[in-house]
């Protein structure tokens, strides 16, 4: 099954993507994060009666449009990692990233000018179904309502010169396109080779697989609720296979198999070069 959200002759729609149409869940509930919040699941959106609504003309927006938060996931591929040249963290690297900077498939991002290169790194996600505190593993797999995709878009001089500004990189508005949709468990594994590819302008520039992946999903989910609570349709992804560049003007997509492609534009952005410094910051010393 497909869930997705929709904007459409100005309403938001939620509801089950079908072909070339979406079948409503409105009126279940006004969103699809409440709908989960009320302890709705996957099952309860099986044959729906509402008037199936077409995908054409339709703007696609972020499937969870108001997350309460999303966790990501470094440094999880094993693949990247030795590209690096870096060794795995004996748990994982983990960081907040702002819902506002949530947009959906098919949107423009606005890249602000003058703060260097942005990175592409497109990431599995998954989507929290109920609240988990204190989650084993097998409660964290069994609390997914499904998996979707987010491109953790950075400025990557910025994260890698100066870790002080670190989040100020990744938390940019539109720095976090995610979609198109969310695929439910029954439908998409990811425990099972699936393959990842990342494209510039149409040209494929790296390819993975999530059996690349140190931790899968539910293990993720199940070491962040230890210390951090998940609420229904929080998303948290699982770190990057090899990232690469991208800029104004560029269309990128990251794709995972069984879970399609998501598209962005970018575009560029004229901002006060005033804080432009950040770049010719040295990194600070820090004591042990």
């Amino acid at each position: 099954m497909r869930v997705a959200t929709i904007e459409r002759g100005g309403r938001q729609l939620w509801g089950v993507v079908d072909g070339q149409a979406l079948t409503p869940a409105v009126g279940l509930s006004p969103t699809l994060r409440s709908f989960l919040d009320k302890g709705g699941a996957a099952r309860d959106l099986e044959g729906l009666s509402a008037a199936p609504v077409p995908l054409g003309g339709a703007r696609w927006l972020p499937p969870v449009p108001e997350p309460s938060k999303i966790w990501c996931v470094g440094l999880n591929f094993d693949d990247y990692r030795r590209m690096l040249g870096l060794d795995f963290l004996r748990a994982p690297n983990i960081f907040l990233k702002a819902p506002s900077a949530l947009v959906g498939h098919g949107a423009d991002v606005e890249v602000p000018k003058g703060y260097g290169t942005v990175y592409h790194e497109w990431e599995l996600t998954a989507v929290v179904g109920r609240t988990l505190r204190d989650a084993s593993v097998e409660e964290a797999e069994a609390a997914i309502f499904g998996y979707t995709i987010l491109d953790d878009l950075t400025f990557h001089e910025i994260e890698l010169i100066n870790r002080d500004h670190q989040q100020w990189a990744k938390n940019v508005d539109g720095f976090a396109p995610c979609g198109p949709w969310i695929v439910t468990p029954d439908e998409f594994d990811p425990s099972v080779g699936r393959a990842l590819r990342r494209y510039r302008n149409g040209e494929l520039e790296a390819s993975s697989s999530t059996d690349q992946m140190r931790h899968q999903p539910p293990e993720l989910l199940s070491f962040i609720s230890t210390f951090s609570t998940l609420l229904p349709g929080d998303l948290v992804t699982a770190g990057t296979p090899p990232a690469g560049p991208c800029h104004p003007p560029d269309t990128i997509t990251g794709a995972v198999e069984g879970l399609g492609e998501l598209t962005v534009h970018l575009t560029e952005r004229s901002v006060d070069p005033q804080w432009q410094i950040v770049l010719d910051e040295p990194p600070k010393q820090r004591s042990s």
